[in-house]
């Protein structure tokens, strides 16, 4: 028997040496790493946008439900809007005086609102910009979201 790979521990019991596996970094993790580094990138720069967008479309769903009961559009756009001011206002100070803006970019236009009689359906479409700062390089960039909801207003028949 080869001395290197078995030796005897005591009568009969032979064992095997364990065989160290090769040291250092593989091309595998460095991509591995890389990949990570990249992931977290991404969240830090434009995570919060796409939380964001998400609270919007939230906003978006509930003004189709609010549609079901409230036949004016009027209505329904200032629900929208008030809705994003609450959640998307912060304070700028512009020459020595304070103001509230939305840290979105929307203009009132940018809201579109259609009902159709047959069947009875509501469309809210949205779009945005929001300007997004990217982590490490501080350069803006500035992404453009379009959000699209709808509800079906038909009266529920019970059965």
């Amino acid at each position: 028997m080869n001395s290197t790979i078995l030796f005897r521990r005591g009568p009969g019991k032979p064992r095997r040496r364990r065989v160290q596996p090769p040291r250092g970094v593989s091309f595998v993790t460095v991509l591995i790493l890389l990949g990570l580094g990249a992931g977290v990138w991404w969240i830090v720069s434009y995570g919060e946008a796409y939380w964001d967008n998400l609270e919007v479309k939230s906003a978006m769903t509930q003004a189709t439900n609010i549609a079901y009961h409230e036949p004016d559009d009027a209505r329904i756009r200032h629900f929208v809007m008030e809705r994003l001011h609450e959640m998307f206002d912060i304070e700028v100070e512009e020459r020595g005086v304070r103001k509230k803006v939305l840290k979105i970019n929307l203009e009132p236009d940018d809201l579109r609102i259609e009902r159709s009689k047959v069947p009875a359906y509501i469309h809210i479409w949205l779009t945005y910009d929001r300007p997004v700062k990217l982590f490490l390089s501080g350069k803006e960039r500035v992404l453009t979201f379009t959000l699209h909801a709808e509800q079906d207003l038909s009266p529920v028949v019970w059965k």
